[in-house]
């Protein structure tokens, strides 16, 4: 099997996923085969049963690779095809699971791309724009973080980790959820480390809102996509629950991690 996956190499998932980190795609993940890395088959049937579309109603169907990479750009395939190219990985692997839980957000996510590439090409920009980074960044890396005390999270936008994690820890727990939603942080949060570091969309409302739809409307507007600095850096093990080291105070004083503010 490639990149020397194996059932064992599923097992290792599998026994991180009551771990607060992938409370997204828990669900979708227990529904998969047990004993065997999840195949194309499997994930298929899964979508089938989901009904999964994209944003222009096209069945989503997770396909080998194009050989030689193929003339049609990743995003375009998606959109007007329903094809999404997935390698025998782990990362692949939770990009399927990422579709499969969210699928909303995952469309918001490939529909923005597809409609900026048309317009930076009609244009004639020749480098990627602010825009799509920002896509990228949450597709891979993000985390959506809810409450309706724009208090907490006006602590994230500054940076203000002891008095949000430990001043007001009791607050945290029981009014705001932290929804890790990026494949690429959950395929690294398989062997957590400090410095694990999320772009987090902070979302003033209920916390038992749908978070697939509330983030599929943010990534909609144009405003949001108008600067990396609108997804905030929140380093995941400072959340409360997240770590068994985060119980102590004294965790949080590592400046490196939780840090005063931007680098640069």
């Amino acid at each position: 099997m490639a990149d020397g996956l194996s059932r064992d190499s599923w097992h290792e998932i599998r026994r991180q996923l009551d771990a607060p980190l992938f409370a997204a795609i828990r669900a979708a993940a227990n529904e998969l085969p047990v004993d065997e890395w999840p195949s194309l088959d499997a994930l298929n049937s899964m979508a089938e049963r989901r009904g999964l579309c994209n944003s222009y109603g096209r069945p989503i169907v997770f396909a080998p690779p194009i050989v030689n990479g193929g003339a049609m750009h990743y995003e375009t395939l998606i959109a007007e095809r329903g094809t999404i190219p997935t390698r025998d990985n782990r990362h692949d692997l939770f990009n399927a699971l990422q579709w499969l839980s969210c699928p909303k957000l995952k469309s918001a996510i490939n529909a923005g791309h597809v409609f900026l590439m048309q317009r930076d090409l009609t244009h004639g920009a020749k480098a990627r724009s602010t825009p799509r980074d920002v896509l990228t960044m949450f597709d891979e890396s993000g985390v959506i973080v809810v409450s309706e005390d724009t208090a907490l999270l006006r602590m994230i936008r500054d940076f203000r980790w002891r008095e949000l994690f430990v001043s007001r820890r009791c607050d945290v727990v029981n009014n705001m959820r932290f929804l890790l939603v990026g494949h690429g942080l959950l395929e690294k949060s398989v062997a957590p480390f400090i410095g694990l570091t999320a772009k987090a969309m902070l979302l003033a409302q209920p916390i038992d809102s749908d978070l697939d739809a509330a983030a599929a409307n943010w990534l909609a507007s144009s405003v949001n996509l108008a600067s990396s600095r609108n997804l905030a850096p929140l380093p995941l093990l400072g959340i409360p629950g997240w770590d068994v080291r985060n119980e102590m105070p004294a965790f949080y004083e590592n400046a490196s991690y939780f840090c005063a503010g931007y680098r640069r």
